[in-house]
């Protein structure tokens, strides 16, 4: 369970910041992912997104979204900014009503340290989370630690 933060107006944009998402309240969960497609979409050995419900969200700007299947047989849609290609938030079809916001589009005064981690079966080595839980592929599969 995330720990509560201050429920006063945070903002998160692309790197032109012609794309902005104002959040309003406490988040429900901070997610370091592991697959494939975040690794992609952050170009980093994970993506890190905050996760809000949708009503909690402002979006601001004209976004591009590209929709992938998932190993599931659901899909996962990616909203990123058409000027600079910024991946800023995104959902999936699993549950429409909560939308992640990549973590490292917000001020760097924020912090938003993992609730848990999925995908560690391609996590890489020297990457630690400490004692946060984490599971082999999606939060219903078997916990890593």
């Amino acid at each position: 369970v995330a720990a509560c933060y201050s429920s006063s107006m945070k903002e998160a944009r692309c790197g032109c910041g012609a794309l902005r998402v104002q959040v309003e309240g406490e988040r429900e969960a901070v997610v370091a992912c592991a697959c494939a497609d975040c690794r992609r979409r952050s170009g980093g050995p994970f993506g890190m997104g905050v996760y809000y419900k949708r009503e909690q969200l402002t979006f601001i700007g004209e976004a591009r979204e590209y929709t992938r299947p998932t190993e599931s047989g659901n899909t996962f849609t990616n909203a990123f900014c058409p000027v600079c290609a910024t991946s800023l938030y995104w959902w999936g079809s699993r549950d429409t009503s909560r939308v992640g916001v990549a973590v490292g589009c917000f001020d760097p005064s924020e912090q938003f340290p993992p609730d848990r981690s999925v995908y560690d079966v391609n996590k890489q080595d020297w990457v630690q989370y400490g004692d946060v839980p984490g599971f082999e592929r999606g939060r219903d599969s078997k916990r890593t630690r």
